[in-house]
């Protein structure tokens, strides 16, 4: 993202005059007594909401068909912040639907709205058609990470030259991500067990049979995977990238869910996760992610979405490393000396709000690098009651909820004003659902809302004192904030018991806060009631 297109993105300098304190993208900036940041929604308890409904609202009705019959999201990774139609830019499709699944599954849960749930689907079937490597080839029948602007087949995008001076920018035509591989392929997995359709189970199994037939071992500049391979006949065109996450997450479910060769998946997921301990844990070269950039020969284009991603996964698995408590602070301390910078054009903290650059060849504060950051110490709070923690997170959600406009237009940031399907909507409005998650207090008092559940959630109702959904899991927990006092609690029709804590099967409620949270064991279908 990137090296901006000064022909097409506009960039605006941000103001450092007083003058510039009362606007911020647009809004009216909200501070409290102390001149911090405040969300400029009000009330406060439905700020993440109203900017989540928002970005969704745009998503679903006022994205553009473009010339090529396709709406924008199909064939663009960008809109022009003027005109809002797709610009000349290399899209990247495979990072972004499985961005877009997570925030469609846990949005549905939140709101019951099933209409997102259509769109993320409705992307992922595009791209099992379209955007495919062929049977027989030696990544066969996985998805394309890139593909041209305006393309209607994904091929992976040429070499696209910006400038005549700088080299190419792109995968190439014919070359895949293995790390965008493991994204979509937990993107598909999610989505088979939300709709049990056969189409996405076997596009998983697809995608985790290739990672696990060419995992390999590593070392400082060779990681488990190459991150650019040609799927052809597989040469590798680019060594290294420190994202194994996308490929362990989706063997973590395939292993779950007994799909595929699970032998195999797991000791590819074992040997990629000793890696990221043994190298990138260890010497930061946290590098290599976005897919519109330059080549490197070896790492050094750091960026925050890896080490930040990487410490939410060992915070929701703690049994992965012992020695979490350390570690998770060591990659939070790691992006802000990196990323949470002064950069000549931007300040690291405004307004008392922590502000996230994306990568060190494209630093400006972004929106959606910002809330990630949030939300990984929204984690760490709830894991250890660390009030500094807290404050944190909200502060840099506030600042982030201002790079939404009313028109559901998100921002990259103040500075850089392009419009991007991933840090504008699939990677800005899952974070906000984790953030209520972690802290329900930032949902909104009056409403009811499923805000996390362990399980991916098929389908969900809500009703006046009354809320039920189904789980794909047979066990798990989830978190809710709701309106009203829960009398009754059932999973699968047998009564759950109300405790103090849950040691055991059941389920707690916090009456001041709202606050219900359950867990369940031998249950999917749950019914919640008033009476």
């Amino acid at each position: 993202m990137r090296i901006a297109l000064k022909s097409v993105l506009v960039v605006l300098l941000a103001a450092s005059s007083a003058g510039a304190r009362e606007n911020l993208n647009g809004h009216r900036l909200i501070l409290d007594a102390q001149g911090d940041i405040l969300p400029w929604v009000r009330p406060r308890d439905r700020a993440f909401d109203r900017v989540m409904r928002l970005a969704w609202d745009f998503l679903l009705r006022s994205v553009p068909v473009e010339a090529n019959g396709l709406k924008s999201y199909y064939a663009y990774c960008c809109l022009d912040p003027k005109s809002l139609q797709g610009i000349s830019w290399p899209h990247n499709p495979a990072g972004l639907y499985a961005m877009l699944a997570d925030s469609a599954e846990a949005y549905h849960a939140y709101s019951g709205d099933r209409s997102v749930v259509e769109l993320a689907g409705s992307l992922l079937d595009y791209q099992l058609a379209h955007g495919t490597t062929p049977a027989g080839w030696d990544w066969e029948k996985v998805p394309y990470a890139s593909s041209n602007h305006g393309a209607k087949e994904y091929r992976g995008a040429h070499d696209f030259l910006y400038d005549a001076k700088l080299p190419g920018r792109g995968d190439g035509y014919g070359v895949v991500e293995p790390d965008k591989i493991g994204e979509l392929g937990a993107g598909y997995l999610k989505f088979y067990e939300m709709t049990g359709e056969a189409r996405y189970r076997e596009a998983a199994i697809a995608c985790a049979d290739a990672l696990a037939r060419h995992a390999r071992a590593g070392d400082e500049t060779h990681s488990p995977w190459p991150f650019r391979v040609y799927a052809e006949d597989g040469a590798v065109r680019e060594e290294y990238t420190a994202n194994v996450l996308g490929p362990v997450r989706l063997f973590d479910g395939m292993i779950r869910l007994r799909l595929g060769d699970t032998a195999a998946y797991r000791k590819a997921r074992e040997a990629a996760w000793a890696w990221l301990m043994a190298y990138p844990m260890r010497d930061n070269l946290w590098a290599t992610y976005f897919e519109d950039v330059s080549m490197y020969s070896r790492p050094e284009n750091f960026n925050q979405y890896i080490p930040l991603e990487t410490a939410r996964y060992i915070l929701l698995h703690p049994e992965n490393d012992p020695d979490w408590k350390q570690t998770v602070p060591a990659l939070l301390g790691w992006v802000e000396k990196t990323f949470v910078v002064d950069t000549g054009t931007e300040a690291a903290k405004q307004w008392g709000a922590d502000a996230v650059s994306e990568q060190f060849h494209y630093m400006y504060k972004m929106a959606s690098h910002t809330a990630r950051y949030a939300s990984v110490w929204a984690l760490w709070h709830e894991k250890t009651g660390d009030k500094a923690a807290l404050e944190k997170a909200f502060r840099s959600f506030a600042w982030a909820t201002y790079m939404c406009r009313d028109n559901g237009v998100v921002n990259l940031g103040p500075v850089e004003q392009s419009v991007w399907f991933t840090d504008g909507y699939g990677d800005y409005i899952r974070h906000f659902l984790a953030g209520m998650g972690s802290v329900p207090a930032w949902a909104p008092a009056d409403e009811d809302h499923l805000l996390r559940s362990s399980s991916v959630i098929r389908s969900v109702s809500y009703g006046k004192g009354e809320l039920g959904y189904e789980a794909a899991g047979a066990s798990g927990d989830e978190v809710m904030r709701l309106s009203f006092a829960p009398k009754k609690v059932t999973v699968d029709g047998k009564i759950l018991s109300r405790r103090k804590d849950l040691a055991a099967p059941g389920w707690t409620f916090d009456k001041p806060a709202g606050v219900l949270r359950i867990r369940r064991e031998n249950g999917r279908a749950v019914r919640i009631a008033a009476i």
